[in-house]
């Protein structure tokens, strides 16, 4: 990666959550008409939440939260467009396994559009559902041992 991130914790209610909120809005929801605070977000706050920072200015969002004891899920892989490309994608997947990993879990799911689904299969994630639609979007399930 060519960037200079620095992940930080993003605390649930505060400025920083607030900016994640408007980052996650600009890559999953308004390119199809639609605004994310029109939906509840208080399940954000029983998630590990991380954003990315370029310069002191996030510019992407990755969460982690438990399926099950063994299992971790992982959420809002949001970059912002001007980022993309970079690695980004790659160098956060990577902090959020080893996260995982550190919190004792073995497997990690995700939820993820179709349109990527190649590059979650570049890391090592397997497809383990039909596609489905979510907010009008082709979703796919995904799983990876760690």
């Amino acid at each position: 990666m060519n960037l200079d991130i620095k992940m930080r914790r993003i605390e649930y209610g505060t400025d920083e959550y607030e900016v994640s909120i408007d980052i996650r809005n600009e890559a999953f929801r308004k390119p199809w008409g639609m605004d994310i605070r029109d939906e509840d977000l208080t399940g954000d706050r029983n998630m590990d939440m991380y954003g990315a920072y370029l310069n002191g200015k996030m510019i992407a969002t990755v969460f982690l939260t438990e399926d099950d004891k063994d299992t971790a899920r992982v959420k809002s892989v949001a970059i912002l467009q001007e980022y993309r490309n970079h690695g980004l994608g790659r160098y956060m997947m990577d902090f959020i396994e080893a996260k995982a990993r550190d919190n004792g879990y073995t497997k990690v799911n995700l939820m993820g559009r179709v349109s990527v689904e190649g590059f979650y299969h570049k890391l090592g994630y397997n497809t383990i559902s039909n596609p489905y639609e979510y907010h009008t979007i082709p979703h796919i399930d995904m799983t990876k041992e760690l």
